[in-house]
């Protein structure tokens, strides 16, 4: 087989972007890649060098190598094969569909050829439904219990906030202040929960102003911001009204602003602005100078049960986003890690 004819070959086995194609022979014992090509390769982190001429051992894992190797010894015996396949590689998790075909001289095999195709979204679409679908069961378990824990929590609140007015002695005052602050965390859990069990049945849609609820939030966050020397600076355009759920938007600012707050360890000011943009939509920016995220933590904030904090419960900005994209919104987030946060939350002024 000359030059020329391979060439032709290997053009004709190229993929799509979304995918790669590959070659095995098999030499002795062992498998050994001849030729790969294709975008998706880049997306795992892999050159060509990185595989050709190289058996699955040098650049899997030993166990996910083996797996492979069962594979390819079927398709050495003549029959067709398939599988899935994940790779967290040097950006981030990637999932692709694989199949081979094995190439005949005669009645003997001499090559493989493979085709993967990048199915990461669609993957990630099918994890995250399974995941949600299990966070509303229990999210419709910890409503009942919610529902419980609303009454005295909201009592205690109350009367927590009375002793505060009350009492002169500057300690006690503060002290009753940290009290009010773990309370209301423990209250935006349950909310948390409620939005669980009913995400969509859970919205109540008024006409509010939004320079109120933000007003609102930094209010209630008062004692926090100032037991950690932050200062929220806030632009606010006068009295912007939206059709919304004011609770719920409460709870996507409490969560924006409590990461902003537990990221500006250093440079403690916290930019907040609000306006209207020409697309007849509000634009709320929220900008700390923290300690930013790498692009792979940003890729994954929004993944159920994935949180960077210690005592996150890894749900906020998982809920976050989904209030705001049942309200007919959007939710941007631009971070560096060492620089600081920017969010961006789009929301129609009516729906």
């Amino acid at each position: 087989m000359n030059t020329v004819t391979n060439v032709v070959n290997y053009r004709d086995l190229l993929p799509r972007k979304n995918g790669f194609v590959f070659k095995v022979v098999k030499k002795e014992d062992t498998f050994i890649h001849t030729f790969i090509e294709g975008e998706f390769l880049q997306k795992l982190g892999f050159s060509p060098d990185d595989i050709i001429g190289k058996e699955l051992k040098e650049f899997l894992s030993e166990e996910v190598a083996a797996q492979k190797l069962v594979i390819y010894e079927k398709v050495w015996g003549g029959a067709h094969g398939s599988y899935d396949g994940s790779y967290e590689g040097k950006l981030n998790g990637h999932y692709y569909l694989t199949s081979l075909s094995p190439k005949f001289a005669g009645k003997e095999v001499i090559e493989i050829t493979g085709t993967a195709i990048d199915v990461t979204e669609k993957r990630k679409k099918e994890i995250n439904g399974q995941i949600l679908e299990k966070l509303s069961l229990v999210g419709q378990l910890a409503a009942g219990v919610a529902h419980e824990i609303r009454n005295p929590l909201t009592s205690i609140i109350g009367f927590t906030q009375m002793l505060q007015e009350s009492i002169e002695n500057e300690d006690k005052e503060r002290y009753l202040g940290i009290i009010v602050s773990e309370l209301e965390r423990i209250n935006l859990i349950v909310d948390d929960f409620m939005f669980l069990a009913k995400p969509k049945e859970y919205i109540e849609i008024t006409e509010n102003c939004m320079n109120e609820l933000v007003h609102s939030v930094i209010h209630s966050m008062k004692q926090e911001l100032e037991q950690k020397n932050i200062t929220i600076h806030s632009t606010l355009t006068s009295q912007i009204t939206a059709m919304c759920d004011a609770q719920q938007i409460k709870q996507v600012l409490l969560h924006l602003i409590q990461n902003a707050i537990e990221s500006s360890e250093k440079d403690k000011t916290i930019y907040i602005t609000l306006k209207k943009t020409h697309e007849n939509q509000l634009l709320l920016t929220i900008i700390d100078k923290g300690c930013g995220l790498t692009e792979e933590r940003q890729d994954r904030l929004f993944e159920p049960y994935y949180s960077t904090k210690e005592k996150g419960t890894g749900l906020g900005l998982m809920l976050t986003k989904q209030i705001i994209e049942n309200h007919n919104g959007k939710i941007i987030l631009n971070s560096t890690a060492g620089k600081g946060t920017t969010v961006e939350v789009y929301l129609p002024l009516s729906v």
